[in-house]
């Protein structure tokens, strides 16, 4: 359990550090990078400003709900960080993780009223370094699940 918390720190260090980088740069970004809009010709990457007033891809909810459903999901990792800290702590650190990266994004709507994205993929996929550390997490929690799903024949 000892070496796991130390583990758990050098990983976890990173990804608030990188969460902190995110809130640095969405600040940098909305005062010295251009609206989408003004994007003429979208290439692969472009670094622009894009306003996520909805919920993940854009979805419409209220700002209200969006807030409740975090604080639910919130609930819930936390749940699934607590009852797999021993048994199953890659599923408590991508869980984390997924955490860590969302309190990036509920950061943003509590204080500019939406989600700030800066990095635009084809012109289309708007994301930020938070959104990064939740797909990461989300990856590495399905790899960890299905790795500690017993077998068809197991009992």
């Amino acid at each position: 359990m000892k070496n796991l918390g130390k583990h758990l720190y050098w990983f976890l260090l990173p990804a608030i550090l990188l969460v902190l980088l995110d809130e640095w740069a969405k600040a940098f970004a909305l005062t010295h990078f251009p609206d989408e809009s003004s994007l003429l010709v979208p290439s692969f990457l472009n670094l622009a400003i894009h306003k996520n007033w909805g919920l993940a891809f854009d979805i419409p909810f209220r700002r209200e709900f969006i807030l409740l459903i975090s604080v639910v999901i919130g609930y819930f990792l936390i749940e699934m960080i607590v009852k797999n800290l021993t048994t199953h702590p890659k599923i408590a650190f991508s869980s984390l993780i997924i955490m860590i990266g969302a309190v990036g994004n509920v950061f943003d709507r509590i204080y500019y009223g939406f989600t700030v994205d800066y990095i635009i993929f084809f012109g289309r996929s708007a994301v930020n370094l938070s959104d990064l550390l939740i797909i990461f997490g989300v990856v590495i929690l399905l790899i960890s699940s299905r790795r500690s799903l017993p077998e068809h024949g197991d009992k």
